[in-house]
């Protein structure tokens, strides 16, 4: 047979274990390099794959270091990663080679072989690396539907990656993604089927929150008078709903998304909070005086706040039957947009949590209520993840945590995929991380990270992410359900970028395009305006 053919021949089998060889590599391997049909290929390239005849199958492995033995003799050790059995890849070892046994090397041909698995349905995301013009196919069903975490360090080209992805699936009628967008960066690559929202344009307002949210914004867990406060708003909250929507008494909890007057709770505040009663030795302070000061000072500062205005002072949005309009808006149903980009990079860095969690349980909810939920599947985009989804919990990033937690254990039942971004996999919630069935690793310069990912994948794996710190900006190791096997992969370039490029500080320093107008640059920071 022609893969077996002396000139792709390279070597044996020195040693072998349940995951990885050891070859000898053929003596006349001088140059480390085969010809094969009047074509040069390198032997013993880190990341390339070999094929090893066992019974009526063949083992595939992948190159993970070659090195000297002696001045003459070279080895090359590989990763063993599935088999091919009537020209279909499968993941496993049906049958495991012998001591001696042949090993061969690959060409663009045997590459297609292993990297075709899921090329039905035709949904390419770059090329092998290694092999240019060879694409990799993943799986979109189980590569979406299935939680997807893109973790790479500063500057190695998360952004472009996600805009690369999404970009494949922009066109489609029914696809709906929606991006927390925190730096404002994927306006750009999504400008012509994106439904672009300015978070401080939109409003949501107050009594979209549920009480776990409205307990994270304004109460202090470390006050003595903590569980008093708690209580209380509680209480007040849930009849302060009830009588704005009479027609819904009977079904209202302290988390229904129902209008109500957030005033009027804190009249009661204030009432509790200086109350004196009388009694038959004389007047007495009420048994909650003063312990609801702080809170009143906490309160009051969000509904003066004009940064907070989208929240507590909304304009347009004054009735329960604007959740309605709000969740057309934000699922792109009234534009037909498929990429919601909800640009969050005005929002107070204090309010991203709370913002968060609004967003991620309020369309986590609308599907839950979704009798069509199988028809109509939403991808969240968690931007800079690790800014609010870390390992370790406080009361001010609680709230995101959870509902991005649970999405990560249920939203596949009701059709709520999540896809994880961050350049610190190791400070992102190990339940979320550990949820995720694919990753999209790209370069990685910190160690704690390097190891946080290898604990992700399969021991027999463990050796591809070695290259993590020198890959390319915008190649990516491709792991998990999606893929045949990990993959390197150079991705596609989006077209139109994402906003995500480094400022040119020398060439800049150099000549400016335009002089800074720090009298405008004042004017702007005065109004809040960064457009």
């Amino acid at each position: 047979m022609e893969q077996y053919s002396k000139e792709r021949h390279i070597g044996t089998i020195k040693s072998i274990t349940s995951s990885a060889i050891i070859v000898m590599l053929d003596d006349d391997l001088f140059t480390m390099e085969r010809t094969f049909n009047g074509k040069n290929y390198p032997v013993g390239q880190v990341g390339s794959f070999i094929i090893i005849p066992a019974g009526d199958s063949e083992v595939v492995g992948i190159v993970t270091r070659t090195h000297f033995v002696t001045e003459l003799n070279k080895e090359m050790d590989c990763q063993l990663i599935g088999s091919l059995s009537d020209g279909k890849f499968q993941k496993g070892i049906a049958t495991y080679p012998n001591i001696g046994g042949n090993v061969y090397m690959t060409d663009e041909k045997g590459a297609t072989t292993v990297f075709a698995s899921f090329s039905q349905f035709g949904f390419a995301v770059g090329d092998i690396s290694g092999y240019p013009g060879e694409r990799q196919y993943v799986d979109p069903n189980k590569f979406f539907g299935k939680h997807l975490a893109v973790l790479g360090s500063s500057g190695s080209g998360k952004s472009t990656t996600v805009a690369s992805i999404l970009q494949k699936v922009q066109m489609y009628s029914n696809t709906h993604v929606i991006m927390l967008d925190i730096h404002n960066e994927y306006a750009a690559a999504f400008k012509d089927y994106g439904n672009l929202i300015n978070i401080t344009e939109l409003e949501m307002p107050y009594w979209f929150m549920n009480f776990e949210e409205m307990r994270e914004m304004f109460v202090d867990e470390n006050e003595p008078s903590a569980q008093s406060q708690i209580m209380m708003m509680k209480d007040l909250v849930l009849n302060a709903k009830k009588a704005k929507n009479p027609d819904l008494q009977n079904m209202i909890t302290v988390d229904s998304p129902v209008f109500y007057d957030l005033n009027e709770v804190r009249a009661k505040f204030q009432y509790y909070d200086t109350e004196r009663v009388t009694t038959g030795t004389g007047v007495r302070e009420g048994p909650f005086f003063g312990q609801f000061t702080r809170f009143l000072v906490r309160l009051d500062s969000r509904m003066t706040d004009k940064r907070y205005e989208f929240m507590f002072k909304p304009r347009k949005f004054k009735d329960s039957n604007a959740l309605i309009d709000i969740l057309t808006r934000i699922l792109g149903l009234d534009n037909q947009k498929s990429i919601t980009v909800v640009d969050l990079s005005g929002v107070p860095f204090d309010i991203v949590n709370t913002i968060v969690a609004l967003l991620a349980r309020t369309i986590f909810d609308f599907n839950f209520w979704n009798k069509s939920k199988a028809d109509f599947p939403v991808l969240m985009l968690f931007e800079e993840a690790h800014n609010y989804l870390p390992q370790v919990a406080t009361q001010y990033n609680r709230a995101a945590r959870k509902i991005v937690e649970r999405i990560a254990k249920e939203g596949r039942k009701y059709g709520v995929g999540c896809m994880i971004v961050s350049q610190r996999p190791s400070e992102l919630s190990e339940t979320i991380l550990s949820q995720c069935n694919n990753f999209v690793i790209l370069r990685l310069t910190n160690p704690n990270d390097q190891n946080f990912v290898k604990k992700l994948v399969p021991d027999s794996f463990a050796g591809m992410f070695d290259i993590l710190p020198a890959m390319r900006q915008g190649e990516a190791l491709f792991v998990g359900d999606a893929v045949p096997l990990p993959a390197r992969v150079m991705l596609d370039f989006p077209q139109p970028p994402p906003n995500s490029s480094d400022i040119l500080f020398y060439d800049k320093w150099i000549a400016a395009d335009e002089p800074t107008d720090v009298a405008d640059v004042v004017k702007r920071w005065w109004n809040q305006d960064r457009k």
